[in-house]
């Protein structure tokens, strides 16, 4: 015979009865009462979002094989192009944080990193963001229109009350870089900061006026700016050619002689692109502002040649033909450079003291032997210019030739440009009033 046993039932089993009861009882009395249940807070703390390491950023190198698709132009000039004005950015996502969406979109502005400050531009486009990193593109040079640096950059975002962008960026020749940029609410720029003091800080904004241009040639040749190659043979040992700007009229009167301005570059200007010296000379102010009544010759000089400084054979022999092919008036001959080129200046005076009319020598120091002879032009009328906050040329450096001119009784004046570094030609070269400074004189 079966005999069945009646089971106890499991721990288990009156848990569970005890709290379907429960739950029918629960019920019953909100749907008396009409009142809506109180949500039990979760124990369970939310999965925290995973943080990109720095080893996961980067910055590559971005190839521009497409000239339209990534710049925009400018309406109404054809060679005029917004730079990376066609990079496309992403509309922020619904769940994004606002001090997160505030980072997208294009910006640019100046690193101000000593010892020239502004020197270097930056655009930079940031096309995606989340809460843990995104995507930019970056374009930067001390001339946009020849950048040193132009690449794809995935970053980091580093949380916190104000959030930031970080990444790792390695130049060329150079040791890695950790750069960071954070939103200012007060602001409203980008402020950047870098481990590598020579790099930032940063400050960009959303100005978007940094351009570039398809075809330079073409843009400085409506400038009536020109690249010329030496007839000289002798002369392409230490540049390729120079650069030269003729005055408007200066075809309709084939008897007219021009006052001349010959204009030595500095150090970082060496190479092989005269178009480079378009940028920082008497040049940017016929770009930026207008014509000039003067002829401008500026020759470039060699870095492969290991050259330091303008030989006295060079700059003598490129203005021997400038003469030869252009209607100069040698009475009103007119000498300036900045740096390594006003160095030059001080010492091609020197060398020809009874060629020139005037000279305006910039950031500029001399030499021992300069310095000794510098009495040969204690008749010719000389604007020195220097920065007083210069730590490459220190101001001390630049008060030698000046006080021993006036020990000559030498006719010199000299600027001391407060609150400026090294840079005193983009104030200097864009002021009506030095070029009217230099038409005062002419040769006896």
């Amino acid at each position: 015979m079966n005999t069945k046993r009646r089971v106890a039932p499991s721990v288990l089993e009156m848990v569970v009865l005890f709290a379907v009861l429960l739950s029918l009882a629960g019920c019953g009395s909100e749907q008396e009462s009409g009142l809506t249940p109180t949500p039990v807070p979760s124990t369970t703390a939310p999965t925290p979002l995973p943080t990109l390491s720095l080893d996961e950023t980067s910055a590559k190198a971005f190839e521009v094989t497409n000239f339209d698709a990534v710049h925009s132009p400018v309406t109404g000039d054809a060679n005029k192009y917004l730079i990376l004005g066609n990079v496309p950015v992403s509309k922020p996502a619904a769940d994004l944080p606002p001090e997160l969406a505030v980072f997208l979109g294009r910006w640019e502005g100046y690193s101000y990193a000593p010892p020239v400050k502004k020197e270097r531009k930056v655009v930079l486009v940031v096309q995606e963001i989340t809460a843990q990193g995104g995507k930019a593109v970056t374009w930067s040079g001390t001339n946009l229109q020849y950048p040193d640096v132009i690449a794809e950059i995935h970053f980091r975002v580093v949380p916190g009350d104000t959030p930031s962008i970080e990444f790792q960026f390695t130049w060329p020749k150079v040791n890695t870089e950790i750069n960071t940029f954070t939103y200012d609410r007060e602001t409203g720029l980008l402020q950047g900061s870098s481990d590598n003091s020579m790099s930032g800080p940063y400050e960009l904004s959303q100005d978007q006026s940094f351009y570039v241009y398809k075809d330079y040639a073409q843009y400085l040749a409506g400038k009536r700016i020109y690249s010329k190659t030496y007839q000289n043979s002798e002369l392409q040992r230490y540049g390729n050619g120079y650069l030269l700007y003729l005055p408007e009229g200066y075809e309709d009167d084939p008897e007219k002689t021009w006052p001349l301005i010959f204009f030595l570059h500095g150090y970082g200007d060496r190479g092989d692109n005269v178009f480079l010296l378009a940028k920082a000379s008497p040049f940017m102010f016929i770009r930026e502002k207008g014509p000039l009544p003067f002829i401008i010759a500026a020759p470039l000089l060699n870095a492969f040649e290991g050259y330091l400084s303008f030989p006295e054979a060079y700059m003598d022999g490129v203005l021997a033909e400038i003469q030869v092919n252009y209607r100069v008036d040698a009475k009103r001959i007119y000498v300036t450079g900045l740096s390594m080129g006003g160095e030059a200046t001080y010492r091609f005076a020197v060398y020809q003291p009874a060629t020139f009319a005037a000279i305006a020598p910039l950031s500029a120091y001399v030499d021992s032997e300069t310095l000794s002879t510098i009495g040969r032009i204690k008749d010719l009328p000389v604007w020195a210019i220097h920065g007083a906050d210069d730590t490459i040329i220190p101001l001390a450096e630049a008060q030698q030739p000046v006080d021993a001119l006036k020990a000559a009784g030498g006719n010199i004046k000299f600027t001391v440009l407060a609150g400026h570094d090294h840079d005193t030609w983009t104030d200097t070269y864009s002021d009506p009033a030095f070029y009217n400074w230099l038409l005062q004189y002419q040769r006896p």
